[in-house]
């Protein structure tokens, strides 16, 4: 499926509320810098609010670097956040959750059961749109694959948190071809030469959309695939998929049609890797040259003046695919 990006008309007279509030649940111990990109992301593409739950260990960082969010925190040195006989950070957990319009769940949070724990509960609880990147998926791998999912007689197991059909809310998985791996167990030559295959058959089977990140990145909602043509070597570096993952759930959450959203994200990140990279070079591009390019990214796009199922559509000036 090829289409021109697509953005929410914003509301001159919204406040902060209008636009909403983004969870960034991510960051163990001494990893803040997943944490900053996530939110950043989120922020550079119209969130009003963004809400971290990070590890103690992070907070006095992120609080200058991304001083516009609002923390709270657990202490994973101490006891897992998921803990009933110490429900303290549950509580809080629950609290965030609550007010939360989109959530972000995964970059940095280090593979272990008691993250596991965090990424099941979340799943389970949250009823919203969520965004599972990084050790999300990779703890997720710890103890549910989906060893082969492209046969026909492949057998979804409820069980797994993923799992969603009939759900009105989306969860949407961010994998690249390695984490992809872990969680199917097959090898990254075949995902990489059926990667159409897997997006289309896991959104499919579990209910879910799947962004599978390659050179061309592959996005489904289990009955259309949209392959996005923007981007370069410039975002092959660390930290520009937790900036894809807060983008994401900046833009699910004013798009009702959320296949939409999704795929306008992944273009604007990739035409923010294509501005950073004639910008610093795409040798030198780092993922804060990514998160300043955002605005021009956006800005790349003009009004139609066209609406759209009540949604302005936005064109690329010079056309996408």
């Amino acid at each position: 499926m090829n289409y021109n990006p697509r953005l929410i008309k914003r509301n001159e007279k919204g406040t902060k509320s209008t636009y909403g509030r983004v969870l960034v649940i991510s960051g163990s111990m001494n990893m803040s810098g997943c944490v900053y990109f996530a939110a950043m992301g989120a922020y550079r593409l119209g969130c009003g609010i963004v809400n971290i739950f990070t590890d103690i260990s992070n907070v006095a960082s992120l609080k200058i670097l991304v001083p516009e969010a609002i923390f709270d925190f657990f202490n994973s040195a101490k006891h897992p956040v998921i803990d009933e006989n110490e429900p303290n950070y549950m509580q809080r957990l629950d609290y965030l959750m609550a007010k939360a319009d989109s959530v972000v769940i995964g970059p940095g949070l280090g593979v272990s059961n008691d993250s596991l724990r965090l990424v099941e509960y979340v799943l389970k609880k949250f009823d919203k749109n969520i965004v599972v990147d990084a050790d999300a998926i990779n703890c997720i791998a710890l103890k549910y694959r989906m060893a082969g999912v492209l046969n026909d007689n492949f057998v979804v197991n409820q069980d797994n948190p993923l799992y969603n059909v009939g759900k009105e809310r989306k969860i949407i998985i961010t994998p690249h071809i390695g984490e992809l791996s872990r969680l199917t167990g097959d090898n990254t030559e075949v995902i990489k030469e059926k990667i159409e295959d897997y997006a289309l058959n896991i959104a499919k089977k579990f209910g879910i959309i799947t962004v599978i990140k390659d050179h061309v990145t592959k996005v489904s909602d289990g009955e259309e695939i949209y392959s996005n043509q923007s981007g370069n070597s410039s975002l092959s570096t660390a930290g520009t998929g937790d900036i894809l993952s807060g983008m994401i759930a900046a833009l699910v959450i004013p798009d009702e049609y959320t296949f939409r959203a999704v795929n306008t994200a992944v273009y604007l990140h990739g035409k923010a890797g294509e501005i950073a990279g004639k910008d610093v070079t795409e040798y030198s591009c780092m993922a804060r040259d990514v998160i300043n390019n955002i605005p021009k990214a956006v800005s790349s796009l003009k009004v139609d003046d066209k609406y759209y199922n009540n949604c302005v559509i936005l064109e690329v000036m010079n056309g996408s695919k």
